[in-house]
């Protein structure tokens, strides 16, 4: 292009001394986003009623498992350096309760190591403290902490803490950096590696709801020790084997056979075992997560096989009295799931008895009081709500790993599930 077509693509159009528009490159990009302009000539395009603007988000964040030393292992620099912001040597951290009760000795005695100045905010972890408050507690400690706008936010916890912590980084500043580090199975195998954000919402219409309020929005980084989990009860680690079951029956014929031979070994070893079943079973659980997100980050594609036992789950976690888990509540809804494909005729009695019996095995909840006909299907209309207006429900179709999407299922099948499942109890 000559200089004097360089000098043309800056004028400006005019009439009467009056800016019309900003003159565009001689010719369209040819995708019909309109012309570009010359400054930005990969963003800004002109159109006959105005301008595109276009910006590609380039998403990028490690998940990495600690190796021979633990995250909290003063040999160990990972939490102490890495994402630091030159100039800073300081962390600001918020950890579950819990987690500071058991760790917390520890977690000072790290940083006081690496002379890293900190500032640690406690939350509990259970899912009725999952509110907007807890995210305005964070916000205020920020402020106070003066955070700068590229320091990272460090969150130590089970998912609910992670979620949480998401959610206010996305508000600060319109977005500061964080870090994850999940200390519960359920946290590591899911809450760490996706990029939903977020807290329930008690709504005056409809009372309660999960996950209502939220954005997505990636961490820099998720950094996974296994270590964490020595000091989980039996109960969370269960819990977190109700997400790993589910990645099992729709993508996984392999995670579903190491849950079927070592599932109860797994649970009495807190994952510590000298073998490397625990690890693969992360890796597999990790490695299925994101082949399924990474793709469709943003949840632009509502077909999506990981929503596998959260059709209904929702409903039953809030509804259930004594309250079930998260990863509980997901299992109940994963076996009516099953009893749904069963009754389609695209799973047969034998494979459905079979995960039936690994999950009893392993101690999972396998059904519930509030899981009845009326709400089953308000859960499955909150489903069509959320999914753009089909039911969109995974279901598991001809063998373990196997999925296929109903969008027509009926209240008749429902019922018809419930009572499935109900029969299978029953049975010797």
């Amino acid at each position: 292009r000559k200089r004097g077509d360089k000098l043309r693509l800056c004028e400006m159009r005019t009439e009467n001394g009056v800016d019309l528009e900003p003159a565009a490159v001689a010719k369209s990009d040819g995708d019909g986003r309109g012309e570009p302009l010359a400054l930005a000539p990969k963003n800004v395009f002109v159109t006959k009623g105005g301008w595109t603007n276009v910006f590609d988000l380039g998403i990028e964040y490690a998940v990495e498992m600690s190796g021979e030393f633990g995250l909290l292992d003063v040999r160990n620099d990972t939490l102490a350096k890495r994402y630091m912001p030159a100039g800073l040597k300081r962390r600001f951290i918020v950890v579950d309760d819990a987690v500071l009760r058991e760790y917390g000795d520890q977690l000072r005695l790290y940083f006081e190591e690496h002379h890293i100045e900190t500032r640690f905010v406690s939350l509990p972890g259970e899912e009725c403290n999952k509110t907007l408050s807890a995210v305005e507690t964070i916000l205020e400690e920020l402020v106070d902490f003066a955070l700068h706008r590229r320091e990272p936010v460090l969150a130590i916890g089970g998912g609910v803490v992670l979620d949480i912590v998401g959610f206010a980084a996305s508000m600060y500043r319109r977005g500061v950096p964080y870090i994850r580090v999940p200390t519960t199975v359920l946290a590591i195998v899911d809450a760490s590696v996706g990029v939903k954000t977020g807290v329930d919402y008690t709504s005056k219409s409809k009372g309660a709801l999960k996950n209502r309020v939220g954005s997505f929005y990636a961490p820099i980084a998720a950094f996974l020790d296994k270590r964490f989990i020595r000091t989980q009860d039996e109960r969370n680690v269960v819990n977190g084997l109700g997400e790993i079951m589910k990645l099992a029956l729709v993508r996984s014929p392999e995670l579903f056979e190491l849950l079927e031979k070592h599932g109860s070994r797994l649970v009495a070893e807190r994952f510590q075992g000298s073998d490397r079943v625990a690890d693969r079973v992360i890796e597999l659980s990790i490695q299925t997560m994101l082949e399924e997100l990474g793709p469709n980050l943003w949840e632009t594609k509502l077909e999506r096989c990981v929503d596998f036992g959260h059709s209904f789950s929702k409903i039953i976690e809030f509804e259930s009295s004594p309250a079930l888990m998260h990863g509980e509540a997901v299992n109940v809804d994963g076996l009516l799931c099953l009893a749904l494909s069963a009754g389609r005729g695209w799973l047969s009695s034998e494979v459905v008895m079979r995960v039936f019996n690994v999950m009893k095995e392993v101690n999972l909840p396998t059904r519930d009081k509030s899981a009845t006909p009326e709400n089953m299907w308000r859960a499955l209309e909150d489903a069509v709500e959320h999914r753009h207006g089909a039911q969109r429900v995974p279901l598991v179709r001809d063998r373990i790993g196997g999925y296929d999407f109903a969008n027509d299922i009926t209240k008749d099948e429902v019922m018809a599930a419930i009572e499935y499942v109900n029969n299978l109890h029953n049975s010797p």
